[in-house]
């Protein structure tokens, strides 16, 4: 695999897999990571923690030449996982993001990237969370929408907002009211109150998901290339 400075691939995969996959994704773990894995009590977290784990390794050691058991990585202080080797992460960032048993994974050519994956549910009081997380600007926008788009509008907004949050590497430990973008399709406004500098650094993209799903990227810059790979 190669990626060009400033492209971008999104790649998709499942974390619910048969048990002698899970036991080969298993086996390109690190000492720590399969450590963690025995940790985890619950079998179904524990067996996605594995292939989140072993898929990551699988789909990057491709881009690097590298066999997928000898990637090294390290984390940042909110826990964004990088290369431990400057130069490998100097040529590739990457982030991922799962929601339940379905990961994706956001593979950049030297820039930052954040990715989030939301599966759509009724169930949550969207309004109600809007309402706490949003900045008024954005809460508006969602309740002048006809009451049978705003889920999707909310999911829209959230993805947007955790992707850039993550492409930062503070995730949710920084407030989701300290920046703004759109609720609306197509719309991928971004302006950050807290820190202006960073306004126009960062563009945000929508990805294109099955029905049931929401999913967002955001780039440091504008990406040269941007590939999706299939849903599989």
């Amino acid at each position: 695999m190669t990626l060009a400075s400033g492209a971008v691939h999104i790649h998709f995969y499942s974390l619910d897999v048969e048990e002698g996959e899970l036991k080969r994704l298993g086996g390109l773990l690190s000492p720590e990571e399969s450590a963690r894995a025995k940790r985890l009590l619950n079998p179904v977290v524990r067996s996605r923690f594995v292939a989140g784990r072993g898929g990551l390794r699988r789909l990057l050691a491709p881009y690097l030449g590298k066999a997928p058991e000898s990637l090294v990585f390290a984390e940042g202080e909110q826990g964004k996982p990088y290369f431990a080797d400057a130069a490998e992460h100097g040529r590739l960032r990457f982030n991922l993001t799962h929601k339940h048993g379905r990961a994706a994974l956001a593979i950049s050519g030297g820039r930052e990237v954040g990715v989030d994956l939301e599966e759509l549910r009724e169930s949550i009081p969207y309004l109600k969370m809007a309402e706490r997380f949003f900045i008024t600007e954005e809460s508006d926008e969602l309740l002048i929408l006809p009451p049978d788009e705003q889920m999707a509008a909310f999911y829209r907004c959230w993805t947007r907002k955790e992707a850039y949050l993550k492409g930062l590497g503070t995730g949710l430990t920084r407030a989701a009211n300290t920046f703004r973008v759109s609720v609306l399709p197509g719309e991928l406004l971004l302006d950050d109150f807290q820190d202006p500098a960073l306004k126009g650094r960062w563009t945000l993209h929508d990805i294109q998901v099955p029905e049931g799903y929401c999913a967002a990227l955001a780039v440091e810059g504008t990406p040269r290339a941007f590939t999706c790979f299939p849903w599989t």
